[in-house]
């Protein structure tokens, strides 16, 4: 769930020029009011000792012109019926926190704003099955659960709903997750939802509906997940199960904030009946500072997963902390991920390591072949990038994947991005 130093409030804005040349980073809210759309922007690829590779891109802070204060916690989903993107958000609004959803018709160019469908936090967007979809209510900013929301129109309205059950019967049950879908194959039909969670005094909890999510099995303790409620599923191409867990690792996280979990990979080969340990030290991407991820499979196989940045990158020139957005891909199923060749999608820097930093990550891949990440940024507003995978030839490096999984190779990392965040005064 949400952690306390997730729900401050900051600002961010991209420095523009006349409401229209954006600069290439995330900086305090200048006060302009542009209409939101796409700008220029460059992705980076780490490509071993030899130089990066830089793609063109587009990024945007979606929220900007939707006056409704701080923005959070994104998720998205791309509907394709519709050739429509999604996007559930959160505002603060008191008394009560809102939920929303913005809708856009091209590609993320130019974005709806949020119509409400909660007056309390939301979480977990899922689409189901052609025009239906499903969220998640919480009694608060920090959970629990309380009811799942479907819509039957794609979105448009959300009129059904069915309370959300607990843990062992009346105890919270906290989620943070989307839902893993998994459909028949003939028909296109829901045939299962996998869902996880946490409880009091029990975390990395999972159980699944036959129903599309109106009942649910009782919850199962998956120890091998670790010590966290952040737990995302997904289903590689080969139909192996993986877990991507926000790790909590004692001596990494223990009276620090919890902006230094790390990211563990755990996966199922025998659809979810055993898990390999995410403990393990070949399971672990990086020990700290890295976690709330997204995955998608590409047409080739090939996941991509986006994750924050929230520690672990060294600070500026000037001495500010730097924080960023990357993705790293997997060509074996999830059983190896690339991070000698990882995408940095977007680079900042910040006058303060709580408030500055990045939360959530949604990715999807558009018909084009292209991706789009939202993510929420300086907690204050959601932006957007659209990006690609290229297929260019890469140096062979393992140099960081090689190195021990709690070493300073393996989590120290100075981003030397060529366009990235500035800061102005307030």
């Amino acid at each position: 769930m949400i952690p306390k130093t997730d729900r401050g409030a900051a600002a961010i804005g991209f420095v523009t020029k006349n409401c229209g040349r954006l600069l290439f980073g995330l900086a305090l809210l200048t006060g302009q009011q542009c209409l939101a759309e796409w700008e220029p922007h460059q992705v980076e690829q780490l490509n071993g000792q030899a130089a990066r590779i830089k793609s063109p891109a587009k990024i945007q802070i979606v929220s900007r012109d939707w006056k409704l204060g701080a923005v959070h916690y994104p998720y998205l989903v791309y509907l394709p019926e519709k050739d429509r993107l999604l996007l559930l958000v959160n505002w603060d609004e008191k008394p009560h926190n809102k939920a929303g959803i913005s809708i856009s018709h091209d590609g993320g160019r130019a974005w709806t704003k949020p119509a409400l469908v909660v007056d309390t936090w939301a979480v977990g967007l899922t689409s189901l099955v052609a025009g239906e979809l499903v969220l998640v209510s919480q009694k608060g900013v920090s959970g629990p659960s309380d009811k799942y929301h479907f819509s039957r129109d794609y979105g448009a309205t959300w009129t059904e709903s069915v309370a959300a059950p607990g843990y062992q019967g009346d105890k919270p049950f906290y989620e943070d997750s989307q839902f893993l879908v998994d459909r028949d194959p003939r028909t296109g039909n829901v045939a299962r939802l996998w869902a996880t969670g946490k409880a009091p005094g029990k975390a990395c909890l999972w159980r699944h509906s036959d129903d599309g999510g109106r009942s649910w099995s009782p919850l199962t303790h998956i120890p091998h997940w670790g010590r966290t409620g952040e737990i995302v599923l997904h289903r590689a191409a080969n139909g192996h199960l993986i877990a991507a867990c926000r790790t909590n690792l004692p001596r990494f996280v223990d009276g620090k904030s919890d902006i230094w979990s790390g990211l563990g990979v755990s996966r199922s080969v025998d659809n979810g009946k055993s898990w390999s340990n995410v403990a393990d030290s070949q399971s672990i991407l990086y020990a700290w500072g890295r976690h709330l991820t997204s995955l998608v499979t590409l047409p080739n196989g090939q996941i991509v997963m986006t994750y924050v940045v929230r520690q672990g990158y060294q600070d500026a020139a000037d001495g500010l902390p730097q924080f960023g957005i990357e993705a790293v891909i997997s060509r074996d199923h999830g059983v190896t991920w690339d991070l000698d060749h990882r995408y940095l999608l977007a680079v900042w820097k910040g006058p303060d390591g709580l408030r500055a930093s990045a939360q959530r990550t949604g990715t999807v891949l558009l018909p084009d072949g292209s991706l789009v990440t939202a993510f929420g940024a300086w907690y204050r507003n959601i932006v957007a990038v659209r990006w690609r995978v290229h297929d260019q030839p890469l140096r062979p490096d393992t140099t960081i994947a090689d190195a021990p999984w709690d070493s300073d190779t393996r989590n120290r990392f100075s981003p030397k991005i060529s366009r990235y965040a500035r800061t102005d005064p307030e």
